[in-house]
C-alpha cells in the first residue's frame, strides 16, 4: 500500500478473480475492485471490505430485527430482493417479509422465514437458509461485520444474489421514520434488459411525502426530473412505499425498508425495470464546495457500453474544497488494466441540496458524473456518459 492508501492484494488459492486493487478509507474500511486479466469470459468486480468485530462471532449475537437489500441474477435476468426479518439468537429467522423483482416479474411484501448457524473455527462465516422466495429455499453464506452489520453471499447455481444485512430501525414505525433529506443510488437493468442507473436527493417531510430531483442513465441516455409531494405509506413490520421519478422516462414503484444507521433498502416493484439499491439520510445541509474537501477512496461499477462488459474502477481523490480535484485511478474495462491513471483538469461542483457534478479527466478516459452527497465523508455518484452507465461511491 502506498502513501495514498492505494495498494493491491493477492488472494493466493482464490479461483477466479485473485488479484485485487484496493483504497483504504481508514484502518476500519476499504473500497476495492477485481484486477485479475487473461481470463474468459472476462472477470472483474467491485465491493467493499471491513474490519470485523470478533465478539460479535457467536449466533446469539445476531438476534432482533434486521433489513436487507440484495442484488444480482435471477432466473428472469437483473434481480433485486429486499426485506426484513428477526433473528432470535439461536439460529432461526422468523416474521420476515420481502419483495422481489427477477427480470420484472415481481412478488410483492411476502413471508419468508428461515434458520442460520456459524462455521466452526471462529471466522465471523455462517450460512443461512430462506424460506418461501423463489417458492423455493435459497441458500447462503453470511461473514460479520459485527451484531448490526452482516455480508450475504449467495451459494446457490442459481439466482445469484448478494448483499447486506443491517438492523433494523426502532419500531413502532410511522410516518415520521422518513424524515430529512437522503441521496440515493440505484442500479439495474431496463425493462428491456439494458444497464439502468439512477441518482437522486430528496426530502421526507416526515408526514408522508417526498419531493426531489432524480438523473436517469438508461443505456446511455440520460434525464433528469423533478418531483414534489409523492406519497409514501408505511406498515407496522417497516416496510415502507412510494412512487418516485414522476416525469423521468422511468419512474420507481419502491418498496423501502429503514435501517438502524440512518440508510433505506430500496428495490423497485413495477414490474417495468429492475433495480435496487439504498437512500442515505444526509447531515450537514446545506451543503456546497467546501462541505467536500480531503482525501477519499472511491469505487465505481457498471457497464461500458462500447463492450456491453463490466466496467470497475477504484482510486483515491483529494478535493480542496473549492472546487478542484487530483487524484488516481485503478481501472478494469471488462479485462484492460489500467493502473496508476493520473487525474487532470478535474472539478466538482455540489449545490445546497447536495446536488452537484464531478468532471474527472484522464489520460485513459473522462468520466462526467452527477454527484449526491451525504455528508462530509460520503458522495454517491451517477455516471451521465453516453458510453458508460455506472454508480460509485466515494469515502473519506
Amino acid at each position: 500500500m502506498g502513501a495514498d492508501k492505494r495498494g493491491n492484494v493477492l488472494l493466493k488459492g482464490v479461483p477466479g478473480c485473485a488479484t485485487w486493487q484496493f483504497t483504504m478509507t481508514n484502518h476500519r474500511h476499504g473500497l476495492l475492485s477485481c484486477f485479475t486479466t487473461g481470463h474468459d469470459p472476462v472477470l472483474t468486480a467491485s465491493g467493499s471490505f471491513d474490519l470485523q468485530d470478533a465478539s460479535a462471532f457467536s449466533a446469539s449475537k445476531l438476534q432482533g430485527k434486521y433489513v436487507f437489500g440484495f442484488a444480482g441474477s435471477g432466473v428472469n435476468g437483473a434481480a433485486g430482493l429486499a426485506g426484513q426479518w428477526n433473528m432470535n439468537g439461536n439460529g432461526n429467522i422468523t416474521a420476515g417479509g420481502f419483495d422481489l423483482n427477477d427480470g420484472g416479474a415481481v412478488v410483492l411484501d411476502s413471508p419468508l422465514s428461515g434458520t442460520y448457524s456459524m462455521t466452526a473455527g471462529g471466522s465471523g462465516r455462517g450460512t443461512a437458509t430462506l424460506n418461501g422466495v423463489y417458492n423455493s429455499s435459497i441458500n447462503f453464506a453470511f461473514y460479520i461485520v459485527s451484531a448490526t452489520d452482516i455480508k450475504f453471499v449467495e451459494t446457490d447455481l442459481q439466482p445469484t444474489l448478494s448483499g447486506e444485512v443491517l438492523r433494523q430501525a426502532p419500531s413502532p414505525f410511522s410516518a415520521a421514520t422518513l424524515h430529512g433529506g437522503y441521496a440515493t443510488i440505484l442500479g439495474g437493468s431496463d425493462s428491456g434488459g439494458f444497464p439502468l442507473g439512477a441518482g437522486a436527493v430528496f426530502t421526507a417531510d416526515g408526514a408522508g411525502n417526498l419531493s426531489g430531483t432524480m438523473d436517469q442513465n438508461d443505456d446511455g441516455f440520460i434525464s433528469s426530473c423533478t418531483f414534489a409531494n409523492t406519497a409514501y405509506t408505511f406498515t407496522s413490520g417497516g416496510r415502507f412505499a412510494a412512487t418516485v421519478g414522476s416525469g423521468c422516462p422511468s419512474s420507481f414503484q419502491l418498496a423501502m425498508y429503514p435501517a438502524a444507521n440512518g440508510s433505506v433498502q430500496l428495490v423497485n416493484v413495477d414490474g417495468n425495470s429492475v433495480v435496487s439499491g439504498s437512500a442515505n439520510r444526509q447531515t450537514g445541509a446545506p451543503f456546497g464546495p467546501g462541505s467536500v474537501s480531503g482525501n477519499y477512496a472511491l469505487n465505481f461499477t457498471g457497464t461500458n457500453l462500447s463492450t456491453g462488459l463490466e466496467e470497475d474502477i477504484t482510486g483515491s481523490l483529494t478535493a480542496d474544497g473549492a472546487g478542484g480535484l487530483s487524484g488516481t485511478l485503478d481501472i478494469n474495462n471488462a479485462g484492460s488494466l489500467f493502473q496508476a491513471v493520473g487525474l487532470s483538469s478535474s472539478t466538482y461542483s455540489t449545490g445546497a441540496d447536495g446536488r452537484g457534478s464531478f468532471s474527472l479527466g484522464s489520460a485513459a478516459a473522462n468520466f462526467n458524473l452527477q454527484s449526491y452527497q451525504v455528508d462530509a465523508n460520503t458522495v454517491l455518484f451517477l455516471d451521465i456518459d453516453q458510453g458508460r452507465v455506472l454508480t460509485g461511491i466515494a469515502q473519506k
